[in-house]
């Protein structure tokens, strides 16, 4: 019988190297068993990516404190031998267990040193404590003198020793990307961190320690800054003349002070120190804003929001916001709003608005006058989200309402609805009958909700298709305050897809029939209704 060729092997090395590159580390040294061809190309590919299940895979033994000892001296012994053939390392990650920290310096650092001297261009070091004892990893000052890294991602590591070296110079003259994730800190190291930093265009400095004041200056290449959840920054002052996109999760911060923003696009805030006159001063300044995103800013209380540029707003959870004005936005097609129904909404026409969201916090109460005169002023779109419903009775809306207030989203053509808790058979019909007197003309109905299995949501879809209308009675009750009939009397097929799979086939007849019979009975020219659940995979 003749063997079948294996052309994989016979691909150059370069090549194959490329391909290994994308390959999970562990699959890359389960390859190194098929030849000795394989093997080579293994030692050779310019990528090493240690992630966690590399020193935790139960591959290589059951005991995990076992298994982090056998890849620990095989990492060596790869570095080993990558030293001896003078090979170059282009990206370097490196996911560690932190237990202890003297005792993993003695084996990291010799790596480290090893990987900058080998023009390491990615550098991504993550050490994680399982301890609970807050361990950080010292980092080297070999790191800080890496002329070739491009990207550097440190997480879980100490800076502290960096500020004793009086001597040290840091030069990252090619350094494009900074992440600074649970890192040891203070105010100096960062600005000489920064100082060295000349082409630097993406920062981040996350959950850190032992910052009290940030300030960026003198770096016109820098085009991306996120700062989120740094214990004690007080004061954040900022000075980038190209930057595009801002994110400040600052909630102890007393002062944010931005110069001369004029490039920026997107800008995310959450902090108690969001004024509405702090607002309003920088808002006006920005001519590319595009996206605004305000979150849990505590301190708004009537803003009013004006650009020409601005495309995309979120205003979620600033608790004391009472009033909100949007004007002269002739560019915004997408607006969300999470918060209570008790405030004054004001919202000039809004020719481009694709999609709108109003999520509904858990303490806002039952339906009344101001969540459907809320939700109508938030409808002027072609695709309406109503979030953070919990249960099918939270989306019930009292009959006396209905009799006398229009329905709030008659112009959405798609409106999706997203539940927490699954619903019963009875239910369905409970939450489509009041979807369908908010929303009463849709052409598409989506309902997300959790199935409590992987992949623990999915979505149910309701398309729905007209004709002219027939009424039979000069002004039908259902639809009294529409400028147009409502789905009872044009509704003409219906469809249903993705029903929900997880459960039995008793209850999909069962939810099958009573959506069947619910259509029939309230559509009055209805000629076709498809049912299709959504088949396990």
């Amino acid at each position: 019988m003749e063997h079948k060729k294996d052309r994989i092997s016979e691909l150059p090395d370069p090549l194959l190297q490329h391909v290994l590159s994308f390959v999970p580390i562990k699959q890359v040294v389960q390859s190194s068993t098929l030849s000795k061809r394989w093997k080579h190309v293994w030692f050779t590919i310019p990528v090493l990516e240690f992630d966690k299940t590399f020193f935790e895979s139960k591959l290589w033994c059951k005991d995990n404190k076992k298994a982090r000892k056998i890849q620990t001296r095989r990492v060596d012994q790869i570095l080993l031998n990558r030293r001896r053939m003078g090979l170059s390392i282009n990206k370097f990650t490196l996911f560690m267990p932190l237990t202890r920290p003297k005792s993993v310096s003695q084996v990291v650092d010799p790596w480290i040193d090893y990987v900058v001297k080998s023009d390491v261009e990615e550098l991504n070091l993550d050490f994680y404590d399982d301890t609970w004892k807050r361990y950080l990893y010292p980092l080297p000052q070999s790191v800080l003198l890496a002329k070739s890294i491009t990207m550097l991602m440190l997480t879980g590591c100490s800076l502290e020793s960096l500020s004793l070296s009086c001597d040290i110079k840091i030069n990252f003259s090619s350094l494009k990307k900074l992440s600074l994730v649970n890192v040891r800190t203070d105010d100096q190291i960062i600005q000489t961190l920064l100082a060295g930093c000349p082409v630097i265009e993406d920062m981040s400095i996350e959950h850190c320690c032992g910052l009290k004041t940030i300030h960026f200056s003198g770096l016109s290449k820098l085009k991306f800054i996120e700062l989120k959840l740094n214990d004690g920054l007080k004061k954040v002052k900022l000075e980038a003349s190209n930057l595009c996109c801002l994110h400040i999760q600052e909630m102890t911060a007393s002062r944010i002070n931005m110069v001369h923003f004029k490039t920026l696009k997107m800008l995310k805030l959450s902090s108690r120190c969001i004024t509405d006159n702090w607002l309003n001063c920088y808002i006006s300044q920005l001519p590319l804003i595009e996206y605004l995103s305000l979150y849990g800013c505590q301190m708004l209380e009537k803003i009013k929001i004006s650009s020409h540029s601005l495309k995309t707003l979120y205003l979620l959870l600033c608790k004391n916001l009472v009033e909100v004005q949007i004007n002269d936005t002739p560019k915004l097609c997408e607006l969300s709003y999470g918060g209570t129904s008790t405030i004054s909404f004001s919202v000039n026409a809004l020719p481009y608005l694709s999609e709108a969201t109003y999520q509904m916090v858990s303490h806002s109460g039952p339906w009344d006058v101001q969540k459907i005169e809320l939700l109508a002023k938030l409808s002027n779109s072609k695709l309406f989200n109503l979030r953070s419903i919990y249960s099918a009775k939270d989306i019930v809306i009292p009959k006396e309402l209905k009799e006398t207030l229009p329905s709030p989203s008659y112009n959405v053509k798609q409106f999706h609805l997203w539940m927490s808790k699954p619903f019963t058979t009875h239910e369905i019909v409970e939450i489509v009958d009041n979807l369908l007197w908010i929303s009463p003309l849709p052409e598409l109905l989506l309902i997300t909700h959790s199935i409590g299995v992987k992949p623990w949501f999915e979505t149910i879809s309701f398309k729905f298709s007209y004709k002219n209308p027939i009424l039979r009675e000069e002004n039908p009750s259902c639809c009294k305050f529409l400028p147009v009939p409502c789905w009872r009397h044009c509704l003409k097929t219906i469809t249903i897809e993705n029903f929900r799979a997880s459960t039995n086939e008793e209850t999909l007849k069962a939810d099958e029939e009573t959506l069947e019979k619910y259509f029939y009975e309230n559509a009055k020219i209805l000629e076709s209704f498809e049912f299709h659940p959504r088949a396990d995979s």
